[in-house]
């Protein structure tokens, strides 16, 4: 291939255009000056010296592309900037064969890169997880009201550090049940059935509830413990831990499902691409769950136990198809509902 000369060509009013490249220059002109016409008015277009407009096209990454296509052909070419787009001149005699190339590079990648299948959700939608919310609602307005107020719920299940990690367990539990006030307990309400519906259309409407009560006990009760090995007194409530252990199990899923997916695909994917879905927990944890007023530790703790909990439950999803029997996910949710109640029967009683 000849030396490669660019020159700048200008309309007739005296704007530059885009700057062309002339392959190979020893056998043709070095130079192109375009007098009149606007490349666009179609497909293609003739400017009455010797020239014809391919285009025009957007964005400019498309004409680009189409550009290194003619110069791998050592074929003369103008790109140029219209107010329709972009379009690329070639000469009246290479237009067939440089329309030809062009449309040849397009039907070769046509599909490329090739799109990643769409996950096969495994779990029909269900309202179990916004019914469980809406109850955990009704339970603020109708029996314990706020934390202001004080009174018997409060004292029996609030998650108190010493207590948790010593005589009294399940206020681990009945503290997901409990909120400060109606901002609280709305917000909560809100984004736990829409993080937990996601949950269930992978694990299905019980898996997903023992999985959430699962991953906010594990999370209030690591929590205590950190707090009793500093030496701090600390008490929360709040459904948010539950919350957050609902986007570390989306988290943990998503990571097991993309490992499975490259390795049934021989994909090898980038590790940023690998912990997305871990670097999208954080983020959310950073975004949602790091406040002044919020229970940082109670958060990071139950992202974090709803992650673990999440690769187990992907391990499952890999290898198993989704049970077609209901009374799976029938004894799930009331053994993840039994677990509430029980630990409310123990704290009114003890």
């Amino acid at each position: 291939m000849g030396e490669q000369n660019r020159v700048c060509v200008r309309d007739a009013v005296g704007e530059p255009f885009v700057p062309i490249a002339i392959l190979p220059p020893a056998r043709w002109e070095r130079t192109a000056m375009i007098q009149n016409g606007d490349a666009s008015s179609g497909e293609a277009e003739n400017h009455g010296l010797g020239l014809t407009a391919i285009g025009p096209v957007m964005p400019e990454r498309k004409v680009r592309e189409w550009a290194l296509v003619l110069q791998s052909s050592e074929l003369w070419h103008a790109v140029r900037y219209t107010p329709a787009g972009w379009v690329i001149l070639v000469r009246d005699e290479d237009y067939a064969l440089a329309a030809g190339s062009i449309d040849r590079y397009e039907a070769e990648n046509r599909d490329w890169p090739p799109r990643r299948p769409r996950e096969r959700l495994r779990h029909p939608p269900s309202m179990v997880a916004g019914v469980a919310f809406a109850a955990l609602a009704l339970f603020f307005f109708l029996v314990t009201g706020p934390a202001s107020g004080g009174g018997r719920w409060f004292q029996r299940g609030t998650s108190v550090a010493d207590l948790v990690v010593g005589p009294e367990p399940w206020r681990a539990i009945t503290a997901l049940t409990l909120h400060a006030d109606s901002a609280h307990v709305l917000g909560n309400v809100i984004s736990g059935t829409v993080f937990a519906s996601a949950v269930q259309r992978r694990l299905g409407p019980g898996g997903a509830a023992l999985a959430v009560v699962a991953s906010g006990a594990i999370g209030n009760f690591a929590n205590a413990l950190w707090h009793q090995s500093m030496g701090q007194h600390h008490a929360s409530i709040g459904a948010s831990t539950a919350v957050f252990g609902a986007i570390g199990l989306l988290a943990a899923t998503q990571l097991m499902l993309d490992r499975a997916h490259d390795r049934e695909s021989g994909e090898k994917r980038h590790l940023l691409h690998l912990v997305a879905p871990l670097v999208g927990g954080l983020a959310l944890l950073g975004a949602l769950g790091a406040s002044p007023r919020s229970d940082l530790g109670a958060h990071a703790f139950g992202l974090l136990s709803g992650a673990a909990i999440g690769v187990v439950a992907g391990l499952s999803l890999r290898n198993r198809p989704a049970p077609r029997r209901p009374v799976v996910q029938v004894a799930l949710g009331a053994t993840a509902a039994a677990i509430v109640l029980g630990a409310w029967q123990i704290a009114l009683i003890a």
